[in-house]
């Protein structure tokens, strides 16, 4: 991956396992110092230890540099918070924006900051009053991204706001320095920087030291927008080298920051999908985040479950978080480092499954609140729950069985995921493109019960992937090539489908190489509704006719089996499966009958454990606070999650009979193991089952 390099970071200290809950700050917190208030954090902390939390996360003040005046106030109510909680053996991490400021030079831009950013407690100072502000020496607008269309400050519609470049030298310093004052100010012990990456995608950024840089890499200027010959010209060396440059800038950001943080100390980012060709765009990628972070996070927006009612919100099925989140997985195993994911509720039912979830994907669990994306009145937000309130259920389980999350997750497979295609192809960056078939080869075989692992690069050997599923990788470099050539040579298996670069996988694909574009301005998303980015039409509407190739399986050598027909186009999805199954590595426990759940493996040194969590759930929201909402923004106030369409006997083969934990039913379960088969009479809909199978 170019200049990215690997280090197996993960101390005993950084692997220890979590349970996170926000810390949320509002305005009034900020009364500081405050006899009140301190009352209200000496509660809170103690309401954190009996819920079985073991880190608190700040959530509020998130564009930090908007607090630069009072950065005394807040560090001093931070480190509060910390001594309290570190009095129940509690932790603090603190989470905050690294580059974006919010702005506004209307009454409705203020308005649209306060009523939807509300979850970063959206305080700000005029354009007037920024423009003579200063840290470290250098002015806060001298560091701002600047738009690659129009050469000006970059502005950000759907936050109302603007950010510093992470390239620009004196912004690195200055957070720097920040970083130093606020550790040692406040005693955390971790700390998320979050946004190190380009929200308006690829109108960033035009700074000084982009465009040198860009000189730097390609002798060349950057061209103007209306240049097509550069602009999404995948054919052309140098807007690959653009490409680069936008991943490389994370990469160089927190290898920079590295030196500032105390040993084990955790560092994390945000972290939404950075295996889909929007990456590219944003240059979101958790593999260059971890050049300098030890914690990788697998942020799951909205809804978990689902509420399947509203349009407007974020509601990703439980079966996709899986997709989602292979790419984050394989990236903290190759850095063995664990992994969290980000899960957003309301009630104990919510904190429930989100906590189940990341159970099943083997990640610690960071529940939060976001009280402010529902659009109710402070008078209604202030009588929620809090955290505190929710997780106590779900953590103290956790805390109590902590066997029951040890191991590592067993893989049956590897998928293959090419950055060489992701990154320096078209068709990598289309909607239709390298992702949906990276990602259907991942739905496919969850959804038949195989755990596939995706894989950065071919091992040396076959003994932990006895195959690797090779989707459209449509250009590998001779390195990856090579790779692949020994690790066959070696009795590895390789399932190769769709465009394909390497030599023996002939074919007559012939993909686009850049957009046909109306205007320049066309190559650029917009803001719908400002609120959402809505991606550029050639980036979703651009399909691809599927292949006119027979649709049959060539072996051009022992170990390589080759089908033209791309995965997600559905003609060869029966014989891919049946490949994949004479090959995988099978389970230590099969499962015969599982309907209605997701299914994971861990193995330890003393036992294989099995999670199982309901795949779908029948939602419910309060109707009431729904209707008096003055906005809607990702989430909805779901009270219900109740399992839908799971069995409840569950059949599988083992050599053991196994522990059997519901940890959210009231009532018992009932074991028969009879001649090799296991027989789990299960309550009625139940969300989530831990067998736990001891080894011989």
């Amino acid at each position: 991956m170019g200049k990215h390099t690997i280090e197996k970071t993960g101390t005993p200290v950084l692997k220890e396992h979590k349970r996170i809950a926000s810390w949320w700050l509002r305005f009034e917190d900020l009364n500081w110092p405050n006899p009140d208030n301190h009352d209200r954090i000496k509660r809170r902390a103690e309401a954190m230890a009996k819920a079985s939390v073991t880190t608190a996360m700040i959530f509020g003040t998130h564009f930090r540099w908007d607090f630069l005046p009072y950065f005394t106030i807040l560090h001093d109510y931070l480190a509060t918070v910390a001594e309290e909680l570190s009095a129940y053996g509690v932790e603090l991490y603190d989470h905050h924006s690294v580059n974006l400021i919010h702005r506004y030079s209307t009454r409705e831009e203020m308005r649209h900051v306060i009523l939807h950013s509300g979850p970063h407690l959206p305080f700000s100072p005029s354009f007037e009053a920024a423009a003579t502000w200063e840290y470290n020496g250098s002015r806060l607008n001298d560091w701002r991204m600047i738009d690659v269309a129009t050469r000006q400050p970059l502005w950000y519609p759907q936050y109302a706001s603007e950010g510093f470049c992470i390239r620009n030298p004196q912004f690195v310093e200055a957070y720097r320095v920040y970083l130093r004052k606020l550790i040692s100010e406040t005693g955390i012990a971790g700390v998320s920087a979050d946004d190190p990456l380009h929200y308006m995608r690829y109108r960033s950024c035009a700074c000084p030291h982009c465009l040198a840089e860009f000189k730097r890499r390609t002798g060349e200027e950057l061209p103007p927008v209306a240049e097509r010959s550069f602009w999404g010209n995948w054919e052309n060396p140098a807007w690959r080298e653009w490409i680069d440059m936008r991943f490389d800038a994370a990469v160089d950001f927190f290898e920079a920051l590295k030196p500032v943080f105390p040993k084990d100390f955790r560092v994390t980012t945000c972290g939404a999908n950075s295996a889909a060709g929007t990456a590219n765009n944003t240059a979101s990628d958790a593999r260059c985040f971890m050049a300098g972070c030890n914690y990788v996070n697998m942020e799951m927006s909205g809804n978990t479950p689902p509420y399947k009612k509203d349009p407007v919100t974020v509601n990703t099925p439980i079966a996709s978080r899986l997709t989602g989140s292979s790419h984050h997985q394989a990236v903290a195993r190759e850095r063995d480092l664990r992994c969290f994911s980000t899960g957003f509720g309301f009630s104990e039912a919510t904190a429930n499954i989100v906590w189940a979830l990341n159970k099943l994907l083997g990640a610690d669990c960071w529940f939060s609140t976001l009280k402010d994306r529902l659009g109710l009145p402070e008078s209604i937000l202030r009588t929620l729950p809090d955290e505190a309130d929710l997780v106590g259920r779900a953590f103290g389980f956790e805390k109590e069985h902590p066997t029951l999350f040890e191991g590592e997750p067993i893989g049956q497979l590897g998928v293959y995921f090419s950055y060489e295609t992701r990154k320096h192809t078209y068709f990598g960056n289309l909607s239709n493109g390298y992702y949906k078939d990276y990602s259907t080869a991942l739905k496919l075989l969850f959804d038949k019960g195989i755990s596939p692992h995706t894989v950065f690069d071919f091992p040396k050997n076959a003994t932990a992937y006895p195959v690797i599923v090779v989707p459209s990788a449509a250009v590998m470099t001779e390195e990856e090539q090579t790779a692949m050539d020994a690790y066959v040579k070696a009795g590895g298996q390789v399932i190769v489908t769709g465009p394909s670069a390497h030599p023996l996988c002939r074919n007559e694909w012939q993909l686009p190489t850049n957009p046909v574009l109306d205007t320049p301005d066309a190559f650029f998303g917009t803001i719908d509704h400002g609120v959402w980015y809505k991606a550029a039409d050639w980036i979703t509407k651009t399909t691809l006719a599927p292949s006119t190739e027979p649709n049959e399986w060539k072996m051009p050598q022992n170990g390589v089996h080759y089908n033209p027909h791309r995965i997600s186009d559905g003609a060869i999805t029966d014989t891919l499966l049946a490949l994949v199954t004479r090959y995988m590595r099978p389970m230590p426990i099969q499962t015969v009958s599982t309907d209605g759940y997701l299914v994971t493996m861990f193995e330890s040194a003393d036992a294989i454990t099995v999670h199982l969590l309901a795949e779908d759930f029948e939602t419910d929201i309060d109707h009431h606070l729904d209707e008096i909402r003055f906005h809607r923004s990702r989430v909805n106030y779901i009270i219900k999650a109740e399992p839908t369409g799971v069995t409840d006997t569950l059949a599988l083969q083992a050599d053991t009979s196994p522990a059997v934990y519901t940890p959210f039913s009231e009532e018992s379960s009932q074991t028969v193991f009879e001649n090799g088969k296991v027989t789990v009479h299960l309550p009625p809909k139940t969300a989530y089952v831990i067998l736990q199978f001891p080894k011989k």
